[in-house]
């Protein structure tokens, strides 16, 4: 008995229930993707914050970059500690996809154990009990047909007998590629092409986002139907998935939460370097005043009223143009 059998009969098992509830394979098997990532939408939507958070310590971790861009051992420890400091996992955002390939061995193994034939071509399905509306229904049987396809069988299969009869099967992997490109460019949309630029490890799983919807065109052409099924819940609800969570949580925006590096430089710069009217008063105030021309020192005189001069704009015509030899006369 191989050590997987467990989680082959207990998913089974919740398939049959599921049947049982609504006999119609489709429907089972897509209650059984509702269910199967309902218990993992803890793990990724953890996956998606740590993806939001590197994404907003891009500028940071280009700044440590260009710093030691000389010294890997300094810059992979600073890399650490910024990390450590923001408590974000470098390879937490490559969680969601990583789990998608158990989780594809797994129903894989439960949709073929289903359709197990015997040596006259019928099923004989494994990992449910005898006793099942579900066994019931396929046992003897050589179709498992849900929505018009039987899903017991995959597009290259049926595409040998003639593309009419493909078609079906076509048009369901054309829609498990399509939803697949759409949360791609929604991951796209949430982590801007510089963030991902200066990022590696962003832009190596975005390429991983790239390649999955290829995978699953693959996939779905030479594996059972079934499992695009499985493949289109799946996508459908990772779409919604990622739309709850931004919502619920706008801090995981690209544009939110703490400024980063560049943002705090550029205000600081600004800040330290006054523009228009404060600027022309402060010139005006820290300008220097004129050095005396009658020959006298001292702070009073005709060095004080250039120097206040200087601080108030220029002196009104009447003292300005006021002769000398009054000045003579007073004293």
């Amino acid at each position: 008995m191989s050590p997987f059998d467990f989680v082959f009969q207990a998913l089974a098992g919740l398939l049959s229930f599921y049947y049982q509830l609504l006999p119609n394979y489709g429907v089972a098997i897509a209650l059984l993707t509702l269910t199967v990532m309902l218990l993992l939408f803890p793990l990724n939507a953890k996956g998606m914050r740590s993806m939001a958070a590197m994404s907003k310590l891009s500028p940071e971790m280009k700044r440590i970059q260009a710093k030691h861009k000389n010294d890997k051992v300094k810059q992979n420890e600073e890399m650490m500690a910024l990390f450590k400091e923001h408590k974000v996992t470098p390879f937490g955002g490559c969680l969601p996809l990583l789990l998608q390939m158990p989780v594809l061995f797994v129903m894989y193994h439960v949709i073929r154990g289903l359709v197990n034939k015997t040596s006259d071509g019928t099923f004989d399905p494994k990992y449910i009990s005898h006793s099942s509306d579900l066994y019931q229904s396929l046992v003897g049987q050589t179709e498992m047909k849900a929505l018009g396809i039987d899903l017991a069988k995959s597009a290259s299969e049926v595409l040998k007998v003639s593309f009419v009869t493909a078609l079906p099967f076509l048009i369901l992997i054309a829609c498990v590629v399509a939803a697949g490109y759409f949360q791609q460019a929604m991951i796209s949309r949430r982590n801007p092409q510089q963030n991902v630029a200066d990022n590696p490890m962003a832009k190596q799983m975005q390429s991983m986002t790239k390649v999955m919807p290829l995978m699953y065109l693959v996939f779905g052409f030479t594996l059972p139907a079934g499992l695009n099924i499985y493949f289109l819940v799946s996508s459908v609800f990772r779409i919604g998935q990622q739309t709850i969570i931004y919502k619920l949580d706008p801090s995981l925006s690209p544009g939110s939460g703490a400024r980063t590096v560049d943002s705090r430089e550029v205000e600081g710069s600004a800040a330290k370097k006054p523009t228009g009217k404060k600027a022309i008063e402060d010139k005006r105030g820290s300008s220097p005043a004129p050095a005396s021309t009658n020959g006298k020192g001292g702070g009073n005189g005709a060095t004080a009223r250039p120097a206040a001069a200087a601080a108030t704009g220029p002196a009104p015509a009447r003292i300005a143009n006021r002769p000398a030899n009054k000045k003579k006369k007073r004293r």
